[in-house]
């Protein structure tokens, strides 16, 4: 594909745009498939890239053999059935595993998804599914990865606040309001590319010109729940996330109102869950299947109409 592209664009930076690649891996392409032939095969003129005799001669093979490949992955495709090979394997990122998990456990969930398997979203979940270990993943992060292909499928505009319940912030309840929560210590879970540099409420506070409140930001939600338990301290969750906190028995959750969320994402958009994937062509699950995971991650961000969750029910 790169020599095609190469030869029909002169551009070694519009066959990267082209394939969705980046430019030092078809830089290394390149080298790779001059040392196979031994030959040049593209030269430099005129800042285009001009195809040498001999890749004049392989150019139609070329053609040829992409599309024999192409057909039998079509005749693959065609006869494989998307459930024989096991487990659909998914990784799921903070504030959606324990909800996740309740859905696709259902009995007529899973009649209709088939055979799932859950993960948790990791540093190298997006390699894994590149190379076809997990088929595809629902993070707030946004991997680093031109190959692969990345859907929003819903903001979060629910946000819990979660501390302990003889915290003194509750004699605040239910007005509670930013400029109350940045009274006591914060503890939140770094987020890649939405939290990493400065926190919300942080941000908030500094806008404001309001004291900034004694920050704290952990790596897992083990080590996020140790801290709200022992420190004194309050976070902030995705409300999906908040079912989970409140089996801890010692915890109480409840959600920001609108007004405070529309405060926060004042200052920094929230983040959104995207959808992680190969693409189409290289999918071991359906376009039905890809669909009603979409369904059910955007009805579990959408913001929840009645005043007042129940959670844990």
């Amino acid at each position: 594909m790169v020599f095609k592209t190469i030869y029909e664009t002169e551009h070694a930076n519009i066959t990267a745009r082209e394939l969705s690649v980046s430019a030092p891996k078809i830089s290394r392409c390149l080298s790779a498939l001059r040392l196979a032939f031994d030959d040049e095969l593209f030269y430099r003129r005129q800042q285009k890239l001009k195809a040498t005799p001999l890749a004049e001669n392989l150019y139609q093979p070329v053609c040829d053999f992409i599309q024999s490949v192409y057909q039998l992955e079509q005749h693959a495709n065609n006869g494989r059935d998307v459930r024989a090979d096991g487990y659909l394997q998914i990784a799921v990122g903070y504030g959606l595993l324990g909800a996740l998990s309740k859905i696709f456990g259902q009995k007529d969930v899973a009649e209709q998804l088939g055979k799932v398997r859950l993960h948790k979203w990791q540093n190298d979940s997006a390699e894994l599914i590149h190379s076809g270990k997990l088929d595809l993943g629902i993070s707030l992060e946004l991997p680093e990865n031109q190959e692969l292909e990345y859907t929003p499928v819903g903001e979060c505009r629910e946000i819990g606040l979660i501390c302990r319940k003889d915290h003194a912030i509750w004699q605040h309840y239910p007005h509670i309001t930013l400029e109350e929560i940045a009274r006591y210590p914060h503890v939140y879970i770094s987020i890649k590319n939405f939290n990493e540099r400065i926190n919300p409420l942080e941000l908030y506070c500094q806008q404001e010109n309001l004291p900034s409140p004694e920050m704290d930001r952990v790596a897992d939600l083990e080590e996020w729940h140790a801290h709200l338990l022992t420190m004194d301290s309050i976070g902030f969750a995705p409300a999906t996330e908040l079912c989970q906190t409140d089996r801890i028995s010692e915890l109480r959750c409840s959600l920001l109102s609108l007004n405070e969320v529309e405060k926060l994402q004042r200052t920094l958009s929230l983040p959104c869950y995207q959808l992680i994937e190969k693409t189409s062509e290289y999918r071991r699950y359906t376009e039905d299947q890809r669909q009603f995971i979409m369904d059910m991650i955007t009805r579990l961000v959408q913001p929840i109409t009645l005043p007042e969750r129940k959670f844990g029910t």
